[in-house]
């Protein structure tokens, strides 16, 4: 597995874990949980693969 997915499926897990959050979960912990979707969301974004370059010849 390459970068790209693996922080697909790391994004994907986040965002099942917010929207599966307990009512009671503490703002504290939520606020944790989006920036670490930030954080994910920002490195796949910037993330740039050899693959995709395509290099004058």
């Amino acid at each position: 597995m390459d970068r790209r997915e693996e922080l697909e499926n790391e994004i994907e897990l986040v965002r099942k874990r917010i929207e599966d959050a307990p009512a009671d979960t503490p703002k504290e912990i939520l606020e944790l949980y989006d920036k670490e979707l930030d954080s994910l969301s920002f490195e796949l974004n910037n993330l740039y693969d050899d693959d995709e370059i395509e290099f004058p010849s």
